[in-house]
């Protein structure tokens, strides 16, 4: 992307009025630019179970009194926060993801291609690709080597998506041996300090071979959010203290806030990847968008999958993969 210099307004109210009409006339014209397609016209999320929403469930009240139990995808999210109905989403996220690493990652890169999206977002895709014990071929994945190579093959796979040139924004690989013993993480799955930052120097180098791919930090996000600390996505602060929890019990996954967060994220890296305006088109107050899901529900027009079970799915140490 070509770096634009820098504009300074006059120290005269009419010098910053004319810079603020200046920048609205950009913003209008990249937003009507018919040659430009809408980035938010077909929007594809990939990844593991942050994207499915794992342990995020809402329970809404239907009028002939049943209450169902929802979980909320990222995909759900975006059809939420939206501000208006030209946006599509379609999830391929999955929380099996695990289970499978590198079949799942054919599959997935496969399907995206056929859907043809104006925009990818993959946060969570690359996790089960350096984490857990499965390697390339369903071997034991035990050393950094191992790794590394099971990371490669997914990265080999997105080549086919990237080269296609559809914007795709991912997220990095964050730290989470905070989370070993919170149920699902255990010590064998986790990449040392060492390796991590040498799976996530590969993944930035990979990325500066592919101009329309952006790496957002979900490691810092992780990062502040395990220590309490407040974050900046989206032009909003995401705060423990103000909003409550963002991370479950098992301190692996994100609450609905949480998740509220990472797409927040995600969007900041849309706008990034595109060169369009696109954060402006969301709504991401937590309470408008948790009104909008449970309205969803209980008129039944909405898209997401009923979840039953009062139980959690298998967590991946006791799914019988190491």
């Amino acid at each position: 992307m070509t770096r634009q210099a820098p504009i300074h307004p006059s120290a005269s109210p009419a010098g910053r009025l004319l810079v603020a009409w200046v920048a609205f006339v950009v913003l209008l014209g990249l937003a009507a630019d018919p040659s430009r397609p809408d980035p938010l016209a077909h929007v594809v999320v990939m990844g593991a179970s942050v994207s499915d929403g794992f342990g995020v469930r809402l329970r809404a009240t239907l009028p002939d009194g049943s209450r169902p139990t929802h979980q909320v995808a990222l995909a759900d999210l975006i059809e939420a926060a939206a501000r208006d109905g030209n946006i599509r989403v379609e999830s391929l996220a999955t929380e099996t993801y695990f289970l499978q690493p590198e079949a799942t990652a054919r599959r997935t890169v496969a399907a995206a291609l056929n859907a043809k999206p104006t925009l990818v977002i993959a946060i969570d895709w690359l996790f089960w690709n350096a984490y857990g014990t499965r390697g390339t071929g369903g071997k034991p994945m035990r050393t950094c080597e191992d790794r590394m190579a099971l990371l490669e093959t997914a990265l080999n796979r997105l080549d086919q998506l990237a080269k296609s040139g559809v914007p795709m924004v991912m997220g990095d690989l964050p730290d989470m041996k905070a989370a070993i013993g919170g149920g699902m993480l255990d010590q064998s799955m986790v990449p040392s300090g060492e390796c991590l930052k040498q799976l996530n120097d590969r993944v930035k180098a990979w990325s500066r071979a592919h101009p329309n791919v952006v790496i957002v930090q979900l490691s810092e996000l992780v990062r502040c959010t395990q220590a309490g600390d407040p974050v900046t996505a989206c032009g909003q602060v995401w705060s423990q203290a103000r909003l409550g929890p963002l991370l479950q019990q098992d301190k692996l996954h994100p609450t609905l806030v949480g998740s509220m967060a990472v797409l927040a994220m995600a969007i900041d890296g849309a706008q990034r990847v595109t060169g369009q305006p696109v954060t402006g088109r969301f709504d991401l107050d937590p309470s408008s968008v948790r009104s909008k899901l449970l309205q969803r529900i209980a008129e039944g027009a909405g898209k997401l999958d009923p979840d039953p079970s009062p139980a959690p799915p298998t967590a991946p140490e006791t799914a019988g993969h190491r």
